[in-house]
C-alpha cells in the first residue's frame, strides 16, 4: 500500500509514538512467497527493507524515510508441525504475539514457552533477540527450546545478482545453516533476513496449573521520602536475595519471578510484584518477609502495574489459575512516547548504584510528566544461568537480575526533558563504569555484565561509530560469530538500522 491507502498512517507506526516512519510503501505479508517476492521487489528498487512483527521497537529501526515496511502481523499461526528433520515441534510464524502464542499453545496443547508478559509485542523481534519472561527462572528463555527457524535470506555479492529464498535452517545443523539458526538465539531482529516462522521443541514446558500473585507497595509520600534508609534496604535486601538464590543449582526458588519497579516519587510507591509456581506460598512468604527485612515503612496491597496497566489485588497475595494470572499480568498499555535504557546485574547493586537511584527518582523535572517514570529490576538465572555464554547468542548467563529503565509520557514538547533525564541518569548509576553496564572479564569481576538487545538504545552508539558500545554490551564474545552469520548471509548489508550486526 502506498500513502494514497487509508491503512497507510496507522501502520506506518508501532507502539513507541516517537517513532512514525514515511516508507515509499508498507507491504502486507501473508505467506512465504509474498514475503520472498517483497524482498525481492524491494531489493530491486534499491529500497531498504525494514521488519515489522508487533511493532514494539524501542527505537527506530523500521521507522525510515523512503524504504519499504514489510508488515507480517497477518502470518500470525500457532499450530503443532514438524520441523525440516521430520521432528513433531510446535510452529510459531513471525506475526503471532505474545498473547496468540500464550493462548494457543495453552487452549490446544497445554503448553507454554517462557515468553514476556506484553501481550501485544510481536513473535518476530522478540524470539530472535532471547525472549524471557514470568516462567524463565524455572524453564529458561524463549530460545533455549528453539529448533529451527525459516528466514528469507538475500545472497550474492555486490556485483552478483541477489540470491532471495527462503532458508531453513535447523540447531542440528553445521556450517553456515547451523550459524544462521544460532545467530537468531539472540542475535537481534532486522539483522539477516525476514524471520517467517519458529520452531520449538515437542518438550517444551507444561504451565503450572495455578501460582500465587503478590503485590505489595511502600509509599513515597510519608514513607520513603522521609526515610531513605528504607529504600536503600529494599534494594540491598532484593539484590542481597537473588544473589543467593539465582544459581543454575538453585532448589528453593526457580518457581519465584519479581520484579521490584523502583518508581519516580511522583508515581506515588515503589512496588514489589512476584510470581510464584508452587502450592505452598510458605517460601513466597519467606521471600517478601525477606526483602522487608528492616524496612520501616509499612507495606500494603496496593494496584500495581504492568507496562502502564493498573491490576488490583485486595490482599497481598493471591492464588489463581496460571491461565488467569497470566491473563491478568498481560498489559502493554498505552501507546505513547517511552525512552527505555537496560543493564544485567551479575551481583546486587553497589552503594553507588543505590545513592544514585534515590537521587534521580526523588528529582523534581520542571515541565514533564515523571509519573511513568522508572526502572524495573526482573529476577533472573536459574534455569536460564544454566546454558553456557556461547550456546546461544545470548551471552549473559550468569546474572542475579535484569534492569529495564522506563519512562513514559503523551506530550512531545517534553521529549528533550525524558530523553535527557534518562540519558544523564543512566550515566550516574554507572558511573562507576564509565557510565554504562560494562562487561565482566576475568580481571575485573565488575557487577554488571552489558545490556538487553532486545531494550535497545541509541545512546549506546550506532553502526557507523567507529568503536560503539552496543556490539560488546549486547553480544560480548558471541559478536564475531554473528558478524560472520551476517557476511554469508547478508553480504549486501541489506537488512540494517542503527544498531544492526555491522560487516566489519
Amino acid at each position: 500500500m502506498d500513502k494514497n491507502d487509508p491503512r497507510y498512517e496507522t501502520l506506518s507506526q508501532g507502539f513507541n509514538q516517537r517513532w512514525v516512519s514515511k516508507p515509499s510503501y508498507i507491504q502486507l505479508i501473508h505467506d512465504d512467497a509474498s514475503a520472498v517476492a517483497a524482498v525481492r521487489e524491494a531489493v530491486g528498487n534499491g529500497l531498504r527493507p525494514t521488519v515489522r512483527s508487533g511493532g514494539h521497537c524501542y527505537e527506530d529501526f523500521v521507522a525510515n524515510t523512503g524504504g519499504a515496511v514489510l508488515d507480517l502481523s497477518l502470518m500470525n499461526a500457532v499450530r503443532k508441525g514438524t520441523d525440516n528433520r521430520g521432528e513433531a515441534a510446535y510452529v510459531v510464524e513471525a506475526g503471532a504475539t505474545n498473547w496468540d502464542v500464550i493462548t494457543t499453545l495453552f487452549r490446544r496443547f497445554g503448553k507454554a514457552v517462557p515468553g514476556g508478559s506484553c501481550y501485544s509485542v510481536g513473535s518476530g523481534g522478540h524470539i530472535a533477540g532471547g525472549g524471557f519472561g514470568f516462567l524463565s527462572r524455572r524453564h529458561g528463555l524463549v530460545v533455549d527450546h528453539l529448533v529451527q527457524v525459516d528466514v528469507v535470506t538475500v545472497r550474492g555479492g555486490p556485483d552478483q545478482p541477489p540470491v532471495v529464498e527462503v532458508t531453513s535452517a535447523h540447531r542440528e545443523d553445521d556450517g553456515p545453516e547451523g550459524d544462521l539458526f544460532w545467530a537468531h538465539t539472540g542475535g537481534g531482529g532486522g539483522n539477516f533476513g525476514v524471520v517467517l516462522r519458529y520452531y520449538f521443541a515437542d518438550d517444551i514446558p507444561d504451565p503450572p496449573a495455578r501460582v500465587w500473585l503478590s503485590s505489595i507497595a511502600w509509599p513515597w509520600k510519608d514513607g520513603l521520602l522521609e526515610r531513605p534508609k528504607d529504600f536503600e534496604r529494599l534494594v540491598k535486601n532484593f539484590g542481597t536475595f537473588f544473589a543467593e538464590h539465582s544459581g543454575k543449582e538453585e532448589k528453593l526458588y526457580p518457581g519465584l519471578f519479581s520484579i521490584l519497579k523502583l518508581t519516580h516519587k511522583a508515581n506515588g510507591n515503589v512496588v514489589l510484584l512476584t510470581q510464584w509456581d508452587e502450592e505452598d506460598p510458605a517460601l513466597l512468604d519467606a521471600y517478601v518477609r525477606a526483602v522487608e527485612a528492616g524496612v520501616t515503612t509499612s507495606s500494603t496491597a496496593q494496584l500495581f502495574s504492568v507496562a502502564g496497566i493498573s491490576v488490583h489485588l485486595p490482599e497481598k497475595r493471591r492464588q489463581m489459575p496460571w491461565f488467569q494470572a497470566t491473563q491478568t499480568l498481560n498489559g502493554s498499555g498505552d501507546n505513547q512516547r517511552g525512552k527505555y535504557k537496560s543493564a544485567y546485574h551479575r551481583h546486587p547493586f553497589t552503594q553507588g548504584q543505590i545513592d544514585s537511584l534515590y537521587s534521580w527518582l526523588t528529582t523534581d523535572v520542571p515541565g514533564a510528566d515523571m509519573s511513568k517514570t522508572l526502572v524495573q529490576a526482573d529476577s533472573y538465572g536459574c534455569r536460564i544461568n544454566g546454558v553456557h555464554p556461547g550456546d546461544t547468542a545470548v551471552p549473559q548467563r550468569d546474572s542475579i537480575f535484569k534492569l529495564q529503565f522506563q519512562s513514559y509520557w503523551t506530550d512531545r514538547t517534553e521529549d528533550d526533558l525524558h530523553t535527557g533525564f534518562m540519558r544523564d541518569w543512566y550515566a550516574d548509576v554507572y558511573q562507576e563504569t564509565g557510565g554504562v553496564p560494562e562487561i565482566s572479564d576475568e580481571l575485573n569481576d565488575r557487577v554488571t555484565d552489558g545490556a538487553y538487545v532486545n531494550y535497545p538504545d541509541s545512546d549506546l552508539g550506532v553502526a557507523t561509530d567507529r568503536d560503539p558500545a552496543y556490539p560488546r554490551l549486547y553480544y560480548k564474545d558471541n559478536y564475531g560469530r554473528l558478524q560472520d552469520a551476517k557476511r554469508h548471509w547478508d553480504p549486501r548489508n541489506v537488512f540494517h538500522h542503527s544498531q544492526s550486526i555491522r560487516l566489519s
